[in-house]
């Protein structure tokens, strides 16, 4: 399991674990938070292919390295318009594979039901 750990707004200590069977790309929501750049880093340290959806350019820009560009892949779109996150989630299992998961920290995503849906 990949494990990372981070202090919170309130300084206190808390920590991420994903499990080792989970196969397929991850759709990360990122607000441009610690909690969103811990996510994507544990990720990323596990070798796990990841999408990267932001609002905003500066919530992404983090990972426009093409260092790692067989592995990310990023975009802005609204998290809050479903039409937006299903392209989002096509285009990004056209470009890494499936997705398996959506991890949304901080709830940007409005129409949950319809968005976990469209993932294998």
């Amino acid at each position: 399991m990949a494990t990372a750990a981070r202090r919170d707004e309130l300084g206190a200590m808390t920590t991420t674990t994903l499990p080792r069977q989970l196969s397929g790309t991850v759709l990360v929501v990122s607000d441009g938070t610690d909690r969103s750049h811990t996510l994507i880093d544990t990720l990323l340290a596990d070798d796990r292919p990841i999408a990267v959806l932001g609002r905003r350019a500066h919530e992404v820009a983090p990972y426009l390295n093409a260092a790692l560009r067989d592995r990310v892949w990023t975009v802005i779109a609204d998290p809050a318009d479903p039409d937006q996150v299903t392209e989002v989630i096509e285009k990004a299992t056209d470009r890494l594979g499936p997705v398996c998961l959506i991890a949304d920290p901080s709830g940007l995503i409005v129409d949950v039901d319809g968005a976990d849906q469209k993932v294998a």
